[in-house]
């Protein structure tokens, strides 16, 4: 009989941050670091980054 394995992902801010278990919906990876962020978490951090290196029309237009 075969078995499925299912790994659960809390959001890494939120645990950081508050203590609490939320569930990840998306990863980030820089470079050899990876993150687990819930929506929130994960909008926060697209938005800071976009702010930093510009949207990414700006980025190929750049290009």
């Amino acid at each position: 009989m075969a078995r499925k394995v299912i790994e659960k992902l809390d959001c890494d801010g939120c645990l950081k941050k508050e203590g609490k278990e939320v569930d990840a919906v998306m990863k980030l990876i820089i470079g050899p670091d990876e993150y687990h962020l819930c929506g929130p978490h994960g909008e926060k951090f697209r938005a800071l980054l976009a702010e930093a290196l510009g949207t990414t029309t700006d980025t190929a237009l750049s290009a």
